[in-house]
């Protein structure tokens, strides 16, 4: 068949022999998987090659053998398509990858001129072809952005890192340290400006002590560090930093109880220039309210925009707590405010919230303690953008209030409903209300699947982000929220993060959802290993910790 890629040049058509298995491959709209799951790197803009996916048939990539043994065909091919798209090309199948390493050995100059990729998933199927671009091409050293979740790193992936001077974002959430020493890495990482390095182990506890003091050698020449996410585990008590520069340091969510306290608070005192901190809550942990009066004396009160404290259980609040809302309001040009402990939700009127901090656009708030009455007259007085309702104790009236009172709440794009269940009657009430919402979290026991899928089928095409949490299975079965994905067509990120997913959801995502760049999955999900495979390629696929 005649395939054709556009160039800025005009059409360049050529013959390439498809076999049968394969009638349906190649160059076709943006549906490209690869598109789709690296969308946001927006390929080089003087060609504009789109690659379809193999039709996944069953849920894997089939390919006719005479195909796969062609290296010929598919040497034709790539020599009629610029390097940048042959990588991108590599990431289809195994046999591509395999394919375009050879090819790119028979080069006798290798130049990728604008193949700065933002994101790049470590995997075993793209390790060999990264290690030895990375030898052989320096351009593709200009990498912005790794994400290597979940993923166990070993001595090779450090130095392969230690390549990358240009690298400026690393997410290393939840990985496996497989290496006595890594911090020769980070010292060639000196334009790195934003670290995730939530839950990251060793791989022996026995290394402890030794793991922190490498940690701290890894801090220790990040100058231009801008945002920074660390919760510590226990073999990560918090000296390491001591070494970390908070000159240029803008956003911190970290976990203190998981941590030295006196570390963190010295470490937040030396932050002059924060404008976001999160306390975050690592396995429904509690906190003293002097500890966090503490945490929040800021040497700039006034930069702070963002505040969230992510416990639900805040003790001695009957000592310390109208001291630790005076200190809250010291940040007066809070735009984001997120409190999930009830009792301190009781004592700090909420109906007044908005007078203290003017430029609240963004509110997360526990509910159980409050009148449903408080709750809407906020909501008529606050105008904001992103509302999240959490609900611990009981199931009071607030939504009936909320979808009922006839107003239009045109102005909320993200919304989050934890704990709260409400009568199938008031789901079709959804659509209308909240007319240009683009962001659902979602949550709740005692929710049932009649109720969401009661919810009209256009509030969910809206959709660009959807997190689906804890749920009863039994009054939420998988059919009903495999059901809910293939209303999503414009849906962007999905988290599943108390339900595993499973094959039949696989097979929606991949086949209705075409805009789906990332899912987020709970490690619980048991994929078949070709349907893991398939979404693996299709999506960045990533764990929630």
């Amino acid at each position: 068949s005649i395939c054709s890629i556009v160039t800025d040049d005009g059409d360049v058509s050529f013959d390439v022999v498809l076999f049968q298995s394969v009638e349906s491959v190649f160059i076709s709209t943006t549906e490209s998987a690869y598109a789709r799951r690296f969308q946001p790197l927006k390929s080089s803009s003087s060609n504009l090659i789109e690659l379809r996916m193999l039709r996944i048939v069953s849920s894997e990539v089939v390919m006719n053998e005479h195909l796969v043994c062609n290296e010929q065909v598919w040497f034709r091919v790539f020599s009629n398509l610029k390097l940048d798209d042959v990588m991108r090309i590599s990431y289809v199948s195994k046999e591509l990858n395999t394919f375009v390493l050879n090819y790119l050995r028979t080069l006798k100059e290798i130049n990728f001129t604008e193949f700065v990729p933002l994101q790049l998933q470590l995997s075993e199927e793209s390790r060999e072809m990264f290690h030895w671009v990375l030898q052989n091409c320096v351009c593709v050293r200009e990498l912005k952005e790794i994400i290597s979740a979940s993923y166990c790193l070993t001595a090779i992936d450090f130095n392969m890192m230690s390549n990358l001077c240009h690298l400026t974002a690393l997410d290393l959430s939840g990985c496996i340290i497989c290496c006595e020493d890594f911090s020769d890495a980070f010292s060639q990482l000196s334009n790195l400006k934003h670290l995730n390095m939530s839950h990251v182990i060793p791989l022996e506890a026995p290394a402890t002590v030794q793991f922190e003091h490498n940690l701290k050698l890894s801090l220790r020449g990040l100058k231009n560090l801008e945002s920074f996410i660390f919760t510590g585990n226990n073999f990560v008590q918090g000296w390491c930093l001591d070494a970390l520069d908070c000159t240029a340091l803008q956003r911190l969510s970290i976990c203190p109880t998981s941590l030295n306290l006196r570390a963190v608070v010295n470490f937040i005192r030396r932050c002059e220039h924060l404008c976001d901190l999160q306390f975050l809550n690592r396995c429904n942990e509690t906190i003293d309210a002097a500890s966090l009066i503490q945490l929040l004396q800021l040497s700039n009160v006034t930069l702070l925009k963002r505040l969230s404290i992510g416990y639900k259980v805040i003790e001695n609040l009957h000592f310390s707590g109208n001291e630790l809302w005076a200190t809250v309001r010291q940040f007066v040009n809070l735009n984001y405010v997120e409190i999930l402990c009830c009792e301190f939700v009781e004592m700090i009127f909420v109906e007044q919230i908005k007078v203290h901090f003017p430029n609240l656009q963004s509110l997360t708030i526990e509910t159980s303690a409050i009148n449903s009455i408080l709750v809407l007259h906020l909501l008529k007085e606050g105008n904001f953008k992103e509302l999240c309702l959490v609900n611990t104790r009981e199931c009071r009236r607030i939504l009936d209030g909320l979808v009922l009172n006839n107003r239009i709440y045109s102005n909320i794009r993200r919304l989050g409903l934890h704990n709260f269940c409400w009568k199938t009657s008031m789901s079709v009430h959804f659509d209308r209300i909240f007319p240009n919402l683009e962001e659902l979290s979602i949550s709740g026991r005692r929710l049932t699947g009649e109720t969401l899928l009661a919810i009209d089928k256009q509030f969910y095409e809206k959709l660009k982000v959807l997190h689906v949490g804890l749920m009863d299975l039994q009054l939420v079965k998988s059919v009903v929220i495999n059901r809910i994905f293939s209303f999503c067509s414009n849906l962007e990120q999905l988290a599943l993060t108390d339900r595993p997913l499973t094959d039949a959801m696989a097979r929606t995502l991949i086949e209705r959802c075409t805009k789906l760049k990332e899912v987020i999955l709970c490690r619980e999900s048991h994929l078949s290993p070709v349907l893991f495979v398939a979404l693996r390629r299709t999506f960045m696929l990533r764990y929630c910790n």
